[in-house]
């Protein structure tokens, strides 16, 4: 509605202007001047212009005139044609004649002639077309150097202009009015994610209200449809564990070549369902943030990890507390220390605060993620050419429960190159 009310305002502006301004008249002419034109003088200094054309101007010839042009011009009065563009009220050409005409007194029985009168040079007329026709037929014509199609093109520009100038405060606030909703819901949308919970800003014209509604119910839906899934997954993964024990009862009394590898299979698909159930507890569950030890935290991980047979290094604080979920903490940080030590062997461990924000840092020798797999690599599910081994492969899900516990604690996971090769896997944590 304010967009066809704009545009309504801007016609009715165009017209009113174009309608209220009454065009110019075309300028006034002296037949003096048309005469000296017409005999050879510059038309342009006196705002005349001379052109050929092949008919007679239209319109009624006016005797007078015609008769005063071919005298001066010694031309017979049948090739001599003076019409009106605009026919001026006949008396008040002859009341002006007269007037001027007396003006030429020299005495009081003298009175000056018409045709003197008609070639005084401050008789002016309204625009006429003085013409006379050539030996070839053609005609040249002397007329007021005016276009009226011109002076109709400048009207038409004026309303324009007029029009912007009265249209453009409703314009800009229009534009604003729709633009800074757009931007806000723009700038929430771009942190959309599943895990988020405060719901897209709800401002605005109702277009736009109703596109962050819809935004709002889309990603609840896709809310529901993941956690489905999630538990399913869940579910399929717990249900594993009960015949892989069985599995490994029976393996005891397999022979004892046969019986190691057994064993070694049983061990890694139960790593991969735990990999799975960590993804899905950390989908699922709300983290409970409290305050904590982030450095008692650490050196914990730092001794399970060495109970693992890790080659890891820890840089840490005397002293460090922080609001977090230590459960998400703990399974983020098993992940990207297993990672590191199954692709470089050596781990090193590195926590700082920077600003309001806390950075967990695991570090390694390895070859590293290339940059294009990155963004990738830390969705469920996925895994790099160079995990596709038996020794090395996974779930793909190590990166995934990292990047998680970084969400759930209003960070990242960012995955960056070290210095002089290796990967950094900086784990930021949101106070």
């Amino acid at each position: 509605m304010l967009i066809l009310a704009t545009l309504l305002v801007a016609q009715l502006v165009s017209f009113a202007v174009v309608w209220a301004v009454p065009s110019p008249a075309a300028p006034q002419m002296s037949l003096l001047d048309a005469v000296q034109v017409m005999g050879g003088r510059a038309a342009a200094p006196l705002g005349l212009r001379r052109w050929s054309q092949a008919n007679a101007p239209a319109g009624v010839d006016n005797d007078w005139m015609s008769a005063v042009a071919a005298a001066q011009l010694q031309v017979p009065r049948a090739r001599v044609r003076t019409v009106w563009r605009r026919t001026p009220d006949p008396a008040v050409v002859q009341v002006q004649v007269i007037k001027q005409g007396q003006l030429l007194q020299t005495g009081p029985e003298q009175r000056a002639t018409v045709e003197q009168a008609l070639l005084l040079p401050g008789l002016r007329w309204p625009a006429f077309e003085l013409a006379v026709q050539q030996p070839d037929g053609r005609w040249s014509v002397v007329g007021a150097n005016h276009s009226e199609l011109l002076q109709w093109r400048r009207q038409v520009l004026l309303a324009l202009l007029a029009g912007a100038v009265l249209l453009a405060p409703p314009a800009a606030w229009l534009a604003l009015r729709l633009t800074r909703p757009l931007r806000r819901l723009a700038d929430a949308s771009a942190d959309l994610s599943l895990q988020a919970s405060a719901p897209l800003p709800m401002e605005g014209p109702h277009e736009v209200q109703v596109l962050a509604a819809a935004m709002n119910a889309a990603r609840e839906r896709l809310r529901g449809q993941a956690h489905d899934v999630t538990r399913m997954l869940a579910a399929v993964a717990h249900d594993l564990r009960t015949p892989l024990t069985g599995l490994r009862l029976r393996a005891d009394s397999a022979p004892p070549a046969q019986a190691a590898r057994m064993v070694a299979d049983i061990e890694r698909m139960n790593a991969m369902i735990e990999q799975v159930l960590d993804y899905a507890r950390g989908e699922l569950e709300p983290p409970v943030l409290q305050p904590l030890d982030i450095v008692a935290l650490l050196d914990d991980c730092v001794q399970s990890a060495r109970g693992r047979g890790v080659v890891i290094i820890a840089t840490l604080p005397a002293e460090l507390s922080w609001h977090a979920d230590a459960l998400l903490l703990r399974r983020a940080l098993d992940n990207l220390i297993d990672n590191a030590s199954r692709y470089a062997g050596a781990v090193e461990l590195r926590v700082a605060r920077v600003g309001q924000r806390l950075h967990l840092e695991v570090l390694d020798r390895g070859p590293g993620i290339a940059a294009a797999d990155r963004q990738r690599l830390l969705q469920p599910f996925q895994r790099s050419e160079t995990s596709r081994s038996r020794d090395t492969g996974g779930a793909g899900l190590g990166l995934a429960v990292a990047a998680n516990a970084a969400h759930r604690h209003g960070g990242e996971l960012q995955l960056l190159d070290r210095e002089d090769g290796g990967l950094v896997a900086r784990l930021i944590v949101a106070p």
